[in-house]
C-alpha cells in the first residue's frame, strides 16, 4: 500500500517540537491564537471570510510534531469543519505555517450523487507569525 511505503520512509519523529504559541494571520487577514500543552494545541481561529460573507469564528484544537503541525477548527456558526496540515519554514527570516486545508460542511441531501464531493472544499494557506 502506497501510505505504508510513505509511512515506512518517514522519520520516527520531526525533531525538537517547535513552540507555535502565539498569533498567527493567514493571505486573507484569518487570524489564529495558537497555546501549547505539550503537542496537543488549543486556541480560536476567526477568518472574515464565509460562505454568509460575513467573519466566522471557531475553536481550534490539534497537534505537533517537530515543525510539523495539524489542526481543525469547529466553526461555531456553521455546520462545518475545517483541517489544515502543514509544517513550518523560514522564509527570510520569518516564521511561516505552509498548510493544506480541507474544509467540509453538512449538506441536506448527501446521499445525492457525488454529494460527499459536493460538500468538500480544499485550498491552502500560509499563516506567518504576528
Amino acid at each position: 500500500m502506497l501510505t505504508t511505503k510513505m509511512l515506512s520512509k518517514a522519520a520516527a519523529t520531526a525533531g525538537a517540537t517547535i513552540d507555535f504559541s502565539g498569533d498567527w494571520v493567514n493571505e486573507l487577514g484569518s487570524t489564529m491564537t495558537i497555546a501549547m500543552a505539550g503537542q496537543a494545541l488549543t486556541g480560536t481561529y476567526e477568518s472574515p471570510v464565509s460562505g454568509s460573507g460575513g467573519s466566522v469564528k471557531g475553536d481550534l484544537v490539534g497537534f505537533v510534531d517537530g515543525d510539523l503541525i495539524s489542526f481543525v477548527v469547529n466553526w461555531t456558526t456553521t455546520a462545518s469543519l475545517t483541517a489544515w496540515s502543514g509544517q513550518l519554514v523560514n522564509l527570510a527570516g520569518i516564521d511561516v505555517i505552509k498548510t493544506l486545508w480541507l474544509l467540509v460542511q453538512n449538506l441536506d441531501d448527501p446521499s445525492e450523487p457525488n454529494g460527499l464531493w459536493k460538500s468538500t472544499l480544499a485550498g491552502a494557506d500560509d499563516f506567518r507569525r504576528v
